[in-house]
């Protein structure tokens, strides 16, 4: 990431924080737990970057999983028994402070399905997803972030998509979707008053991403 971004990875970069303002809830309103595991998973794909800006390689499935694991921690308090416990991102270390404090409401049932594909230990992959049949369409959102990845080929950004997919759900209609998705991120609309803690979130989370992708000057 020395040299000048293009142009197209610029406006992927610029995409970034309005795609995930677009998850949250206008203020008082409760939030959808998908949303939620965006934002985690999307702190997961900036470890990879960070990592990748050091001169070190790192999985992506795993840092996604890891992700994932957090956001169980999030909604629930604990982790999958048996499951690795990784520490806290900044996202989820602040979500896990709004959602404890009841800073926001969840919409009733939103994290049931995630939740089930999460309780094994093992990570869920594209060859044996925990729940082979699970089609919700919630759990696109999480392909949001991935679609707004810099410096990534499509190829490979579908590749996560359907690899983020499967680490809870296995509908073969959610996987083409979500291939179709990362490859096509969205263009981001204006957006009336967002739930107030959330937004700090992902102003920061956004920050941080801008810090990663954008040439130091």
């Amino acid at each position: 990431m020395t040299s000048p971004p293009h142009s197209s990875d610029l406006r992927l970069i610029d995409a970034f924080r309005p795609s995930l303002l677009s998850l949250l809830p206008p203020p008082d309103e409760p939030v959808h737990a998908e949303a939620l595991l965006a934002l985690c998973v999307g702190d997961g794909l900036l470890e990879v970057l960070e990592w990748s800006r050091e001169g070190t390689g790192a999985d992506p499935a795993a840092s996604m999983w890891l992700a994932a694991l957090r956001w169980h921690h999030v909604i629930t308090g604990t982790f999958p028994a048996g499951a690795p416990q990784p520490p806290p991102r900044p996202t989820s270390h602040a979500l896990r402070l709004i959602v404890d404090t009841a800073g926001v409401e969840l919409i009733p049932g939103s994290a049931h399905t995630s939740l089930s594909g999460l309780s094994s230990a093992e990570m869920g992959t594209r060859r044996a997803p925990p729940q082979p049949e699970a089609d919700d369409d919630a759990a696109l959102l999480r392909i949001l972030p991935i679609s707004c990845l810099p410096y990534v080929e499509t190829p490979m950004k579908q590749d996560w998509a359907e690899t983020a997919i499967c680490l809870t759900h296995g509908s073969s209609a959610l996987i083409r979707e979500a291939r179709h998705r990362a490859a096509h991120p969205p263009t981001p609309v204006p957006l009336g008053p967002r739930h107030e803690l959330l937004e700090v979130v992902v102003e920061d989370l956004d920050r941080r991403w801008r810090e990663v992708t954008l040439p130091k000057r």
